[in-house]
């Protein structure tokens, strides 16, 4: 366990320096680029220095998107966003590639240990190879367009049976046994949408012109193939991801067509509707996990502590210091993230908790990612101390279901055998949405001709690929475009790593299954490496495999559905 006590000092750069001037800034990347390397060590300083300057940037950075998404309707928090994003992140950008320069040129770059180093060179030599001064500008454009989609989103609120609630708090609604409720309740919560729809469509449009015009800036035909490049995914390729979208419809979509019609009778109903997916025909209803913050974070606290006592330490500390904003509120941005502050180097987690088991399963998972960050938080190099994101999510699933044992903690004897049944039938759930959202992006990117009237078609026909049992008849505007999903707006291709982490997270959870202590020592190796290996030795580390193919997929299904049966 890391100390939670410590302190990082400055060691190169004045304690008073905030990367928020533009001309400080500036003179301190200078002051970087002036630096002389005459041996190795002077390179490894180099390279020290660099870091600590990134770690500050980046904090100030996500100090001020935490605090415009906390408030969407706060003007200065906006302005504070809008400005890093406006005017400090364009001279990063630049000075970036200079800063790259001096260290891919150094007469010393051969005399440093490849073992630890080769993954941070190779990372650096295909960063500088792509990056163009003129997608600077085109960078922040398409981060205020993403600002603007939080800040649309952000806004919506549903007026639902004389009261008025966020998106968030009306998904409880789908677990309620009343149909008509449950049916309301979604259509309530689609009205918001419907009235945004064009709105979003025109944002969409602009952000596909922007991000086509940085790729094809950089030599690329199409930004899908920019954007794994950008994405630095070494280890696997477009192919394999439509390969896997295959494996998925072919070994789980009939699984979920039989679960689905189970459901129906059992629900005594002719179809499946998208308001029927979140119930559960076995419970007894809405199932409440908790009533206040403080409840919420107590009862994890206890499970964290259980699966590991240093997770329950870390998880304290957070909650003693306030690095957790988690109730859902008018004006918040929608969803959830775990950001680190990387000069302190300790997370910070952001969700829309209306206490749900949904939110149980959301800070279980913000949870692994903030673990992730403490335990890679000693790795000298800032770009180190986070890993590739497919690696990244291996952290946060796997403690979804690490976390399962001691679930007592949060439900009653009643609600527990439901709530850990659900979960396992949600994961499989999720692989074919999964690759919706990402085959719709691989189409879009590759695609000349792809307006809305050609997007709402293909979600169809994704639709019916992926989702066959889930009946949309009478709800054309929704059924064309419910890929308007926020992963699709503000990280575009950050989905696919969803599947790639929940194969490795499943394979945590089935080592766990066999011997927990020893699987948990292992996963907790694997993030202590944070991002300094590849991704099939981060798995290795961690006790499992890298793959993405249909006989490790159905491999692990079957573990599901033994643990179900039991």
């Amino acid at each position: 366990m890391i100390d939670l006590n410590r302190v990082f000092q400055r060691n190169y750069l004045d304690k008073k320096f905030v990367p928020s001037e533009e001309a400080e800034l500036q003179k301190a990347y200078e002051v970087l680029l002036e630096r002389t390397i005459h041996s190795k060590e002077d390179l490894i300083t180099f390279l020290e220095h660099w870091s600590e300057l990134g770690s500050i940037i980046d904090e100030v950075g996500s100090l001020a998107y935490v605090n415009m998404t906390c408030n969407t309707e706060d003007k200065k928090q906006e302005e504070l966003y809008l400005h890093m994003v406006e005017k400090i992140y364009p001279i990063c950008h630049v000075y970036e590639d200079k800063v790259k320069n001096k260290f891919l040129t150094s007469e010393f770059l051969d005399e440093l240990d490849k073992d630890y180093y080769g993954l941070f060179i190779k990372q650096t030599q295909t960063e500088k190879e792509i990056f163009r001064e003129e997608n600077t500008s085109l960078y922040t454009k398409d981060s205020v367009l993403s600002q603007e989609y939080q800040k649309i989103t952000g806004g919506w609120m549903v007026t639902f049976e004389g009261r008025e609630y966020t998106v968030q708090q009306m998904l409880v609604y789908g677990e309620s046994k009343d149909r008509e409720i449950r049916e309301k309740a979604y259509r309530a919560r689609m009205d918001v949408h419907v009235k945004d729809i064009e709105k979003l469509e025109n944002l969409y449009d602009e952000m596909l012109i922007t991000r086509n015009k940085i790729a094809t800036n950089a030599g690329f035909k199409n930004f899908r193939d920019y954007k794994f490049t950008a994405n630095l995914r070494f280890d696997y390729t477009p192919d394999d991801c439509l390969r896997f979208h295959d494996a998925i419809a072919e070994t789980i979509v009939p699984l979920l067509t039989e679960w689905n019609r189970t459901k129906c009778s059992k629900l005594g109903i002719d179809s499946l509707r998208p308001w029927d997916l979140y119930v559960d025909p076995d419970s007894e209803g809405i199932i409440e996990a908790f009533k206040t913050e403080d409840e919420f974070t107590e009862k994890l606290e206890k499970v964290f502590t259980d699966v590991n006592p240093d997770l329950g330490k870390y998880f304290h500390f957070m909650r003693v210091n306030k690095y957790l904003d988690l109730s859902s509120r008018k004006g918040k941005a929608p969803g959830g993230y775990m950001t680190e502050l990387s000069e302190l180097r300790v997370p910070f987690i952001f969700m829309n908790a209306v206490g749900s088991k949904r939110d149980v399963e959301t800070l279980l998972h913000e949870g692994g990612h903030a673990f992730h960050a403490f335990q890679a938080s000693e790795q000298t190099l800032k770009s180190y101390r986070s890993s590739p994101l497919e690696f990244a999510e291996v952290a946060s699933m796997s403690m979804e279901l690490l976390g399962r044992p001691y679930l007592h903690h949060v439900y009653s004897e009643k609600d527990l055998q439901r709530v850990k049944i659900e979960q396992l039938t949600k994961i499989v759930e999720f692989f074919p949405f999964m690759s919706m959202i990402d085959s719709f992006q691989h189409w879009v990117y590759s695609t000349p001709k792809n307006g809305r009237v050609e997007r709402g078609d293909k979600w169809l026909e994704l639709g019916k690929k992926f989702q066959p049992f889930l009946d949309m008849s009478g709800m054309e505007t929704i059924a064309r475009t419910r890929w308007q999903y926020p992963h699709v707006y503000t990280v575009p291709f950050y989905y696919i790593e969803y599947g790639i982490a929940q194969i490795g997270a499943l394979q945590v959870w089935k080592n766990s299954l066999k011997n927990e202590k020893n699987a948990i020592q292992e996963y907790l190796n694997g993030l202590t490496l944070g991002g300094s290996k590849s991704l099939p030795e981060l798995f290795q580390a961690a006790g499992i495999r890298f793959a993405m193919d249909k006989s490790t997929l159905s491999e692990l299904i079957d573990t599901i559905k033994r643990e179900l049966d039991k």
